[in-house]
């Protein structure tokens, strides 16, 4: 059956009292913003879901049972600093909330503003912390399931870092059905040498009930800088409805508050942005274009977006989003960093002809072409080499009793089986479809 026919039809089927905290002077969220302010929607406060008993973790533990904090409050020294041991393959590792029937009455009316929130992990109680909802087309409100921000680093009572990381992103993958798109795809990415968050999946309770499955995500911040290029000083902006051309350089502004590029990181110096802007307006555009973009790293970022069927993020339409534009010291030119993949793996498309002006400039060049060509041939080959295909499917078995006890999952779990299945589909067939639009490799 045809994919889209297909994914057609499986759609129509289908703890301790803590005290206040002072927000920090110079607060640091975890992570950057989603581009919108939001208006929220007025709740009254009421209890969210009745999460009934989770089945047992992937990882052998009880999911159903919230441990009793002993050790009492740690808002100064933190938790170990090694960050990876949360995001270790051979378990889902759980996390529980405490949140206030004042905080949840203010998440309900300003869903995008922190409140104060604890955290118990593993027998260890971290508070207060920042905790928000997150999210655009996909968000939901609290009392239902919603993308999180857990923020460690907002209130100088609080813990400053957890595991070493200021913040963490909780992705409800409302808008996934496979509920494994991110995981796999932002895998994907750093395969082929794409700077990447880490990925993993994460059990959340809150007030002791079982909140649901969700992905857990790195916070794109200084942290993840450090981590994944070479010098983390330069300047880094969130690209959302945004693109390379003289209207959108200087955006956001009052009228058009959530286009254009939000910075986040370093020096809000736009000198680069627009030079860039301006190159692809002459003549020779590839070549104006290198002296301010670097074309490998941009070829790696689309061919990733190539190799995992991502068409929500730029380049795949004209004024796009779901990515980061860094400007790399090392070279003084920008470099991409993907962002938002939850849409990934849902069908197959013509990735080479798109409406993000970077790859129209490149597509109609053929020595641009050519080398994009051999950069997405070159890290086909490292994702079969990494098996992501088997990988895939192991964990869609780790998941999978955290997925059947859900409480707050918006879709069947037959849905999500066929959903999944899907998924590995394209995966398996990554080469031909490669082949169906850049032609046999030169």
């Amino acid at each position: 059956m045809n994919r889209a026919i297909l994914l057609s039809a499986l759609l129509l089927g289908c703890a301790p009292t803590i005290g206040s905290g002072e927000v920090k002077g110079s607060v640091d969220s975890a992570g950057g913003g989603d581009g919108l302010s939001g208006d929220g929607l007025s709740g009254d406060g009421a209890d969210g879901a009745d999460g009934a008993d989770g089945a047992d973790g992937a990882d052998g533990s009880d999911g159903a049972t919230a441990p009793s904090p002993d050790t009492g409050v740690d808002g100064v020294t933190g938790p170990p600093t090694d960050s990876a041991a949360l995001f270790d393959e051979a378990r889902i590792p759980e996390f529980y909330l405490t949140v206030s029937d004042a905080s949840r009455t203010s998440l309900l009316r300003e869903p995008y503003e922190y409140v104060e929130a604890t955290l118990t992990f593993e027998g260890v109680t971290y508070g207060p912390i920042g905790l928000r909802t997150k999210g655009e087309n996909s968000w939901r409100p609290f009392n239902e399931k919603s993308s999180l921000k857990l923020d460690f680093n907002r209130y100088d009572s609080g813990p400053d870092r957890f595991f070493g990381l200021k913040g963490l992103t909780f992705q409800a993958m409302n808008e996934d059905y496979s509920m494994m798109h991110e995981r796999v795809a932002y895998r994907v990415f750093r395969e082929i040498g794409v700077p990447a968050v880490r990925a993993h999946h994460a059990v959340i309770y809150v007030n002791g009930e079982l909140y649901g499955l969700f992905t857990m995500l790195d916070s794109v911040d200084d942290e993840f800088l450090e981590r994944s290029v070479a010098d983390p000083s330069g300047s880094m902006w969130e690209q959302h409805d945004g693109e390379f051309a003289d209207p959108y350089i200087n955006l956001p502004n009052a009228s058009r508050p959530t286009e254009g590029f939000f910075h986040e990181e370093g020096v809000d110096d736009r000198t680069k942005l627009q030079a860039l802007a301006d190159a692809l307006e002459g003549a020779d555009k590839v070549t104006a274009a290198s002296a301010h973009l670097d074309w490998g790293s941009f070829q790696r970022y689309w061919a990733g977006n190539a190799l995992v069927r991502n068409f929500d993020a730029y380049p795949s339409r004209y004024a796009g989003d779901d990515c980061h534009v860094y400007l790399d010291p090392t070279q003084d030119r920008l470099i991409y960093i993907p962002h938002g993949v939850d849409e990934s793996f849902y069908y197959d498309t013509d990735f080479l002809n798109l409406g993000g002006l970077l790859a129209t400039v490149c597509a109609a060049d053929p020595v641009c072409r050519a080398e994009f060509t051999e950069v997405t041939y070159a890290a086909l080959d490292q994702v079969e080499a990494a098996e992501i295909a088997t990988w895939a499917r192991e964990v869609q078995a780790q998941i999978q009793p955290w997925v059947d006890a859900d409480p707050n999952r918006w879709y069947s779990v037959r849905e999500v089986s066929a959903y999944q299945g899907v998924m590995i589909d394209l995966i398996d067939n990554t080469r031909p479809y490669v082949a169906s639009v850049l032609g046999p490799r030169p």
